[in-house]
């Protein structure tokens, strides 16, 4: 397989804990942007996956699935076990559809907090990657300055559901944008710079699906976000649901409430409910600027 490159590394040694890359044969904007990672950055074969060369660059690798995203449950056991790597996060390289068509470069959690109506299970979130998801949104408000996408997180939804702490990074809103390579460029760029950060880690509740609010404060104050709950996603909040969230938010003992986009008696009913599952509550001016 020729690779095309535009940086060059040192050969790789043995692979340990790796960041899991998954781009679909089946999803158009998720192999215009694993066409951009080949671009940006030197791979060598890895092994393979399900048939198909798996391929690395420093910890990273890049595995190619058959299906839709949302169909590839237990799809980082299977590379885990196929690979003989460990998982640190598993970014899957998706599009994005919305009926709004406003162009826009998305990042979120994955999981369902009532039905299952595209992939995953019922009830079930997933495990988030607060500090590397953050990271992702930030690097992308950077390397796409200039382009006229919006830059948005998305709140918690879809599957499919894996083990391992995940994020989706999607290039939106409708066909014709999928194949746009500044687009890919900027998202295949944001992927290979994600990097830790010892910040606090937030839930994030109430607002609309596109969660502006919880965008502006990831990019404006230190803070790692983990799952969010849309408006639509109140009635779902039990005890069990939000210690759901907590524990698959790297244990996020902080929570954040967009106050003013959700109706009161919800927040009032919430924030104790919340309080009650030992989980604080935090405004914006409790985070430090960067």
């Amino acid at each position: 397989m020729a690779l095309r490159a535009k940086s060059v590394n040192s050969p790789l040694g043995s692979l340990g804990i790796v960041k899991l890359i998954v781009t679909s044969s089946e999803d158009n904007a998720s192999m215009n942007i694993r066409g951009r990672l080949l671009e940006v950055a030197s791979w060598q074969e890895h092994g393979t996956f399900e048939g198909r060369p798996a391929l690395s660059y420093r910890d990273f690798v890049i595995i190619q699935a058959a299906r839709m995203h949302l169909e590839e449950d237990d799809i980082d056991l299977r590379a885990k076990a196929e690979l003989g790597n460990d998982l640190e996060v598993v970014i899957f390289a998706s599009r994005h559809r919305s009926e709004k068509r406003i162009p826009t470069l998305t990042v979120h959690p994955i999981g369902n907090y009532a039905s299952a109506d595209y992939g995953g299970k019922p009830g079930t979130l997933c495990p988030t990657a607060p500090h590397l998801m953050t990271s992702a949104l930030r690097n992308l408000k950077r390397n796409a300055a200039g382009l006229s996408w919006d830059i948005s997180f998305e709140t918690t939804h879809h599957g499919p559901t894996v083990s391992s702490p995940v994020f989706y990074i999607e290039i939106g809103s409708y066909e014709e944008l999928w194949d746009r390579k500044e687009a890919a460029e900027a998202i295949a760029k944001s992927i290979l710079e994600i990097e830790p950060r010892d910040d606090p880690v937030v839930l994030c509740v109430g607002g609309g699906h596109y969660a502006p609010r919880f965008t502006e404060v990831a990019l404006s104050r230190r803070v790692s976000v983990g799952h969010m709950a849309a408006n639509y996603a109140l009635e779902a909040l039990s005890a069990d649901m939000i210690a759901q969230m907590s524990e698959k938010s790297a244990g996020a003992k902080k929570v954040y409430f967009h106050k003013k986009g959700m109706p009161k008696p919800a927040y009032r009913e919430l924030r104790e409910r919340f309080a009650t599952c030992g989980l604080e509550e935090i405004s914006s001016e409790d985070l430090i600027r960067p």
